[in-house]
This record gives structure tokens, sequence and C-alpha cells, in this order.
């Protein structure tokens, strides 16, 4: 059958009669079935007596438009009012609707009208519009034009899940989305790669550790501060993610998701706990680590399950066994594992190890290649004492000194920013020149300084900043690093030797070792035997070499460091 008829009746006498319900259709008609079935072509053979003349009515040939039936979708799913209405009121109204910005005089309105008619109030809480899908320049996509997507092929190439999670990245949905297929690459890159390269690892270690999660339990009191951190994070992000959910944006929820994996969980704690998970015995460390990944694995597979059905129940099915992550409770925050001082914290460091890295990357010093030591205010290192130790580890540096005078390492000198300020001071312009020349920076940048009776913002003046000599400085608004860039020969031996094991751990990958397999490394150079003299050792714990043994090599060289040296490594199967 097709269409809904329009339930009316005309008599060639004139008058019409509108039919309210089965019942009274069967009443007024000739020999209705109980059965009768309401739609066309098997309601137009019934005829009801007319009350004027007595003659037979016929319906009249129309149907209902098709928005009138998807606009009482919320009444016609239960047959309500007639049956189901404590099913129907515990539904209605809906919490949200979601339809094209093209339908907005179709089904939104429609059910608005319907519901008014009805029930006197609107049928939907929230009205979420989807904008219109455009080519990466912003134009409407026509096959005519060949800037189509054929979705079919996209998903197959990239997964739906890719598709799903990329959309609501670009753009809110209420906004015109220009598609990129390079922005599915970004997307993979940026959450999923970095999302299932962490559960691979986690899984790998675990497998290869015979872990049991249930008894790596340790109460989060007990566990390590980059532990908590992490916790924080992930209960800060839920707190975030849940807002988001409950606003209907879904790109503050992905966006927010996407940086958490891989800035905080992949690139930051796993990164720095690698040797955790690596450690021979299971120790109350070990267990925090695991069981603080394991949470945080199986929250996150909860919160992207509404975009990213599939990974999220691979991941979840996986790391818990239960049946399905779409049948699980959404989390809840717990606020009293949010710990914002500890987040601002390493927040610190994250910055100051960024501002380092720029640091090495503007002096060409490579970070396998240690210094000797990094200056900080003292008033910042007072602040982050306890994790001192970390930002010598990423920066590769031996020692960070605290210090209260910056200027003994560089220079500093305040000038107006012309632009800005010609007009304003004129003629005292050199007045103004000499007086900032006096004040100090700091209160500069709080914007309590005034020249006269000016108050000095901070797009009045700007910083320059030099590194005096065999040092190089990096800023960040009002945050210093300084490195000592000078090398010794001890330091640039050292790093000869990270970068000789950076070479070797490549090679285990080539060769498919496991993690756990042990190896001897055999090499030849005249030029390098002074940095395996002095490093061996420290090169067969990071490699879990047995022995290291100078050979006559006629294999392909490698360069390390600009020294060529023939490598060859083998399983040690003893």
């Amino acid at each position: 059958y097709w269409g809904t008829p329009l339930p009316v009746w005309e008599c060639e006498c004139g008058p019409y009669h509108v039919i309210g319900s089965r019942e009274e259709l069967k009443e007024l008609g000739d020999n209705v079935p109980d059965n009768v079935e309401l739609h066309k072509p098997y309601l137009d053979p019934i005829k009801i007596k007319c009350p004027k003349c007595g003659k037979m009515m016929t319906r009249v040939p129309e149907v209902i438009d098709c928005w009138f039936d998807s606009g009482s979708m919320p009444f016609a799913q239960y047959h309500y009012p007639f049956e189901n209405v404590e099913l129907f009121e515990s539904q209605f109204p809906a919490d949200f609707i979601c339809e094209g910005i093209d339908q907005t005089r179709g089904w939104f309105y429609s059910l608005l009208v319907i519901s008014t008619f009805i029930k006197g109030v609107s049928p939907y809480k929230n009205v979420l519009v989807n904008e219109l899908l455009l080519d990466k320049n912003g134009h409407k996509m026509h096959k005519s034009k060949g800037n189509a997507i054929e979705p079919f092929s996209i998903m197959k190439e990239y997964g739906a899940d890719t598709v799903r999670w990329y959309l609501p990245y670009v753009s809110p949905v209420w906004t015109p989305l220009k598609f990129d297929e390079e922005g599915l690459k970004e997307v993979y890159s940026k959450f999923f790669n970095p999302l299932k390269n962490t559960y691979n690892f986690f899984s790998m270690y675990a497998t290869t550790d015979n872990i049991d999660i249930d008894e790596c339990y340790v109460k989060v009191e007990k566990r390590e501060e980059i532990d908590k951190w992490l916790l924080s994070r992930y209960n800060s992000l839920l707190k975030v993610v849940t807002d988001g959910y409950e606003e209907y944006d879904l790109n503050k929820v992905v966006r927010n998701i996407t940086n958490f994996v891989s800035e905080d969980l992949s690139n930051w704690y796993i990164r720095r706990n690698r040797n955790r998970f690596w450690d021979s015995e299971l120790n109350n460390s070990k267990k925090s680590v695991y069981i603080t990944t394991y949470e945080v694995l199986v929250g996150l597979s909860k919160i992207i399950a509404p975009v990213v059905p599939y990974i999220s129940e691979e991941i979840y099915t996986k790391l818990t066994h239960e049946y399905s992550v779409h049948t699980a409770d959404f989390p809840k925050y717990d606020e009293s594992l949010i710990d914002l001082q500890l987040e601002e914290k390493m927040s610190l460091v994250k910055n100051l190890i960024s501002m380092g890295r720029c640091v090495r990357e503007d002096a060409k010093i490579k970070v396998r290649t240690p210094l000797s030591e990094a200056i900080i205010d003292s008033k910042v290192y007072n602040k982050i004492t306890d994790l001192i130790p970390l930002i010598e580890e990423e920066l590769n540096v031996k020692n960070i000194l605290s210090e209260e005078d910056l200027t003994k390492y560089m220079n500093l000198s305040v000038k107006p920013n012309y632009k800005v300020v010609g007009k304003i001071f004129g003629a005292k312009l050199k007045d103004y020149e000499v007086f900032l020349s006096t004040v100090d920076i700091n209160e500069l940048n709080k914007e309590v300084v005034k020249f006269e009776d000016t108050l000095i913002t901070k797009d009045m003046f700007e910083v320059k900043i030099s590194s005096k000599e065999g040092f190089n400085v990096g800023v960040l608004d009002n945050l210093f690093i300084i490195l000592n860039t000078n090398l010794t020969e001890d330091l640039i031996l050292e790093g000869h030797a990270r970068e000789f094991i950076s070479k070797i751990q490549n090679m285990r990958k080539t060769n498919n070792y496991e993690v756990s397999d042990r190896i001897n490394i055999y090499y030849s150079s005249n030029d390098f035997k002074n940095v395996i003299d002095k490093f061996s050792e420290y090169i067969k714990n990071e490699t879990l070499a047995l022995d290291i043994k100078e050979l006559d090599l006629d294999n392909e060289e490698i360069s390390v460091n600009g020294i060529k040296v023939a490598v060859k490594i083998e399983k040690n199967e003893n």
C-alpha cells in the first residue's frame, strides 16, 4: 500500500464528513471488517451513509502529506492515545531530535504543529540541526562538478569510525562542514593511531607478564604522582565530555578526547612510564601503572562509544570480557580524583620541556646528546621540585639549577611598541622609553604600572630577549628556561652512545625480536671504540645485550652522528 488516506468522505449533495477513529468508520460504514486496513487502496471502496440526503458518501482521492506521517511519529508509534498511555508519557517529550537544516519546514515543523494540536506542548526538548556537507573548498557537492564524495568507498578505505569521528571533529554539526579527505588522515593520526598504540602496548605487556588485572589494584593514594595526574586529567576530561554530550556539542566532545588521548595518555603518560611496564618485578609501581592504564582505557572506551561504536566495542570487550560497551553505564567523573594543582604543575613541566626542546632545535643539538645543565626561575623551581628529575630526563640534562636572577644568563630589554603608543604619548615617547627601562618586567606583565596617568597594557611594550655566550634561552609568556649549550668531550661521547642505542633498537624491531629477547652486539669501527669502552654497560642495559664485541665485519655500515660503524646483532639462544 502507499500513502495515508485523507479521512474525509464527501457526498454529491455537498457535505463532508471527517472520520475520527476505526470505531466510527465501522459504525457509519457499509460492511466494514474489524481488521480494516487504513491505507490506500484498501480504504477507497468503503462508503458511508450521508446524514443529509441518505446517499452513500465516497472518500476524497487525496492522501495526507508524508510530513504529516513523520510528524505524527511520537504518537503513531504507540497508537496513542488509544493504547500504551503510560509508556508514551514516560518517553514524551523526546530529549532531542536531529535533522538537516533543509528539513526545518518539514519534520521539525510538522512535529511541533501536530504535538501542539494534541498535547499543547513541544514534542522535543532540544533540536540539533545538521548543516550541509560541502566539498573542501566550501562548494556544494555535485556529481556533474566531480566534487561529490562517494561515502561507501570512503568508509571502506578509512573505516566508518574514522568518518564518524571526523565529522564532528571538523566543526560543530550546526555549521557547514567542508569535507576534506586529508582531515580523515589527520584524525586517524591524532586519535585512532595513539589510542590503538596505547591499547596494543598495554595488551602486549599484560600478556607477556600474564597479568591478572584484579590482582593489580592499588589504592589511588598509594600510586605514583604521575598516575594520580593521569586520573585527574581523565576525570577532568570526563567532566568536560559529560557537559559536551548534555549540550549536544560533539565538537567539544571529540576535540577534548582527541587531545587527551594524543597528548596526555599516549605521548606523555605511556611514553614516560614504559620502564615501569618493563620492570621484571610485579611491584607496587608496576601494578599501579597497569591498573591506571586499564581504568583509563576502559573509561575511554565508554565515553567514545556513542560516536565510534566499533573500536570502543573492540577495546572494551577485550579488556573487560563483558558483553558489550553499549550495554554498560556511561561513567561518572569522580571529583575527589581531580587535582587541579597537580594538573597545573604538570602543565608547567610540559611547557618547560617543550620550550627546552625548541631551544635544542635552535642550537642544533640533538636530544640524545646530553647537556650539563638547564636553569629556571627559582619561583618556578620551588613549585615543581619533585618533578625536576622528570625534566632532566626529558631534556637529557645532567642538572636543573634554580636561579633568582636569570639576567646572569640572558639579556632582557623592554622597548615601546611604537605602533600602539606612538599616537598615545606623541612628544613624550622618549620619556616613555626611558621609563620602561627602569620598570620590573614582572610588574609590567601584571598590567598594574602607569606612565603618568596611562595604565600600561601588554600591547604597549615589547620584550627583547637575547642569551649570553654559551647559553640559549626559551620563553613562553613569562616562563623561561635556559640551556647551557657548551658540550664537553664526555657529553659528546654519551650522545654517540645514545644514538647507537637507538640504532640497535631499530635493528631489533627489523629482526622481529620479542621485547624480552636477549642479544649480542658485534661492531667494527676504530673511531667508535672509545664510545663502546666508556659506555658498554649502559648500552647493554638499554638494548638487553649480553655482550658487545669488536669484530671484522663486512656488512653495511650505519652512521652514528656522522661516525661510520659496521654493526651486527644476533639473538642470544642460551
